[in-house]
């Protein structure tokens, strides 16, 4: 099992992470748009609401994990012509700065309208004073912004798809955990 990446793919630790926090992002995208729709004082949507203060606090927290993998692992060898090489790498920095953002924006909301944000069930110390002004802006921001990162994960996942499709030129493979010889998934040893 490869866990650190190579010149030519991804370790497990960065497909773990990738593939983890996508499925994280997008439980809490749909539980975005789901959450309001609960019925208000319903335990149900204290619980949603909870659950996803609680989860984009894990996101924020991944993300630095990734940047520090990132760090002390770098990615394999960048293919293809430099336009590309620049605009995934500026996809990249977009997408870690909306992770940043979002739950930033989020916590600020919360915060400024005067509740407290949960973490598994305790209380996230509060940075700001409540301030209804700021906390509609935070709210504007964090769905704005949350929005931007739906079409940066489209434009992400269409360039992956291209690549595997179209180039054919392994990009998507380096992500994916390596197929056995036997059909199965798993990693070669």
């Amino acid at each position: 099992m490869q866990w650190r990446n190579s010149d030519d793919r991804y370790g497990a630790v960065a497909q773990f992470l990738h593939w983890g926090m996508f499925a994280l992002i997008a439980l809490q995208l749909l539980g975005g748009e789901v959450m309001g729709e609960l019925p208000k004082k319903s335990a149900i949507r204290g619980f949603a609401y909870d659950a996803h203060e609680t989860f984009g606090l894990v996101v924020l927290g991944l993300v630095f994990l990734r940047i520090a993998w990132k760090i002390a692992n770098p990615t394999p060898v960048a293919t293809g012509p430099a336009w590309q090489r620049l605009a995934a790498r500026a996809a990249h920095g977009l997408l870690y700065a909306l992770l940043i953002a979002i739950p930033v924006a989020g916590y600020a909301m919360v915060v400024a309208k005067g509740h407290d944000a949960a973490f598994f069930g305790w209380d996230v110390p509060s940075l700001l004073g409540k301030d209804e002004a700021l906390g509609k802006l935070a709210k504007g921001a964090h769905e704005w912004l949350a929005n931007l990162l739906i079409a940066i994960v489209a434009v992400h996942a269409g360039a992956a798809l291209w690549h595997h499709a179209v180039a054919r030129d392994g990009v998507l493979r380096r992500m994916l955990p390596r197929r056995r010889r036997d059909g199965q998934m798993g990693y070669r040893h």
